[in-house]
């Protein structure tokens, strides 16, 4: 699946491709291309590399409390509690899945979310 992705991004004018299903999240980007003529050449023969993204989805309906003013680039580990959906008066904890980094926070604390919507995307280590 890696080498059909990095085929159709390499023809384009795109810089990435994600590709996200439910059990897992693929991006595929381009490096900057470099200034020298043969560098650029290499650049468009060589296959992108992959990048490993995961999201955190929302476990239940409810309200997300963060545990913490997340922010790109902050590291967390396995198992850390990134934050609770509360529900029903249960508060349901959400946690890293992996050890990586806070790629992008993509649901404010304090907003409503849905079962299985994006909470985080962490860049797994």
């Amino acid at each position: 699946m890696l080498d059909e992705l990095g085929k159709l991004l390499g023809p384009s004018d795109a810089t990435s491709i994600e590709v996200e299903t439910a059990e897992y999240s693929v991006r595929v980007a381009r490096r900057a291309a470099p200034p020298a003529p043969e560098a650029a050449a290499r650049e468009r023969d060589a296959l992108a590399e992959p990048e490993k993204m995961q999201r955190v989805r929302a476990t239940t309906v409810g309200i997300f409390s963060a545990a913490k003013e997340w922010r790109k680039g902050d590291d967390v580990r396995r198992g850390t509690v990134l934050g609770a959906i509360q529900s029903l008066g249960h508060m349901a904890d959400i946690t890293s899945p992996a050890d990586g980094r806070i790629d992008e926070v993509l649901d404010a604390a304090g907003a409503p979310v849905e079962y299985g919507q994006p909470l985080f995307a962490i860049s797994i280590a």
